[in-house]
């Protein structure tokens, strides 16, 4: 996905130093920055057109300025500009808060580097419409042919996102994809920071980064592992889809080895989703979907062709209920 283009404004070369280190840091990029010079009589400086144009693009503003009364009438006044003008999102910080505290200012700079990665989500939703439906698909041994299967027997335009948890090696993520782009119209696609969960697409799971969905339908990355035994864990991210899906949420589960994603079915029930199973004896390994079964919290049971038809039929009704709603 395209970095974001962040224009900057700032006080002092400091704050721009620190600030164009951070935006690196999350791997966007500053296309724009204005460092004000000291206190003067002209607050709005003179920008040539090549400016203007630059600032036209941008995706976002940084601002790190310091309001002192009196003090510096061209950071007031260009910033009262700035936000009654701006077209983008404007987000706000003031550095000179945490003086010269070390531990303070790395607790500032992580705050401001999630803010930074929540914005990222934020403006990519101006660019990608975020899928209604979002489903988890959960697999362990045996999980990738039917899974192919499924995928395969489903039409376009059916406003449904896809995030696929498969117990793998990061190295095979690749092949998933390759796999997929062999299986119909559902593009796969690897996580990244702030991306938009779009219909017709289907997010192969990094084992070896943690992901967390948003309420928006945006993806947030983290530079660390996921917790428990099962890389990636179908538990957490089931648990974390629910939560914030409700019933626009919904998981598959299909043939796999152990019990992960069992846990988080009942959660899902609890929050108005549903939950399905491939069909045991049509699995290669009958764990994961017996487990879920255990649980009693399935409302189907059938072939990856089967699920393909009812989640087709299952979506349609769904969408009609809610056209009914609206009109």
């Amino acid at each position: 996905m395209k970095p974001l283009g962040l224009g900057l404004l700032v006080d002092s070369k400091d704050k721009l130093r620190q600030l164009s280190a951070l935006v690196a840091q999350t791997g966007q990029q500053v296309d724009y920055s204005l460092a004000l010079s000291q206190p003067e009589q002209s607050a709005i400086p003179d920008l040539a057109l090549d400016d203007l144009e630059r600032i036209a693009e941008l995706d976002a503003w940084l601002v790190d300025v310091t309001h002192v009364e009196n003090g510096h009438r061209a950071a007031d006044e260009v910033l009262s500009v700035l936000l009654a003008t701006a077209e983008v999102p404007v987000l706000l910080c003031d550095s000179s808060e945490i003086g010269d505290d070390a531990v303070a200012r790395m607790r500032w700079s992580t705050r401001l580097c999630a803010r930074l990665q929540r914005l990222i989500g934020e403006v990519n939703l101006a660019r990608c419409k975020p899928a209604p439906n979002v489903w988890v698909l959960a697999a362990s041994t045996g999980g990738p042919q039917p899974v192919r299967e499924f995928l395969q027997a489903l039409p376009v335009g059916l406003n449904a996102g896809f995030l696929y948890a498969q117990h793998i090696d990061r190295e095979y993520c690749g092949s998933l994809i390759t796999m997929l782009g062999h299986s119909g119209a559902y593009r796969g696609v690897m996580p990244e920071q702030g991306a938009v969960i779009e219909p017709d697409t289907v997010t192969i799971i990094n084992p070896s980064q943690r992901v967390e969905l948003l309420e928006n339908s945006t993806l947030v990355v983290y530079d660390e592992p996921w917790g428990g035994q099962y890389q990636p864990s179908i538990d957490q991210l089931l648990a974390n889809a629910a939560s914030v899906k409700k019933n626009q949420c919904g998981v598959i589960v299909f043939s796999g080895m152990g019990s992960d994603g069992a846990a988080s079915c009942r959660f899902v029930k609890q929050h108005k989703g549903q939950v399905w199973v491939q069909e045991p004896g049509s699995c290669v390994v009958d764990s994961m979907p017996l487990a879920a079964l255990a649980t009693k919290s399935v409302d189907y049971i059938g072939t990856p062709a089967q699920l393909a038809a009812k989640f087709v039929d299952y979506i349609h009704q769904t969408n009609g209920i809610k056209g009914a709603v609206s009109s």
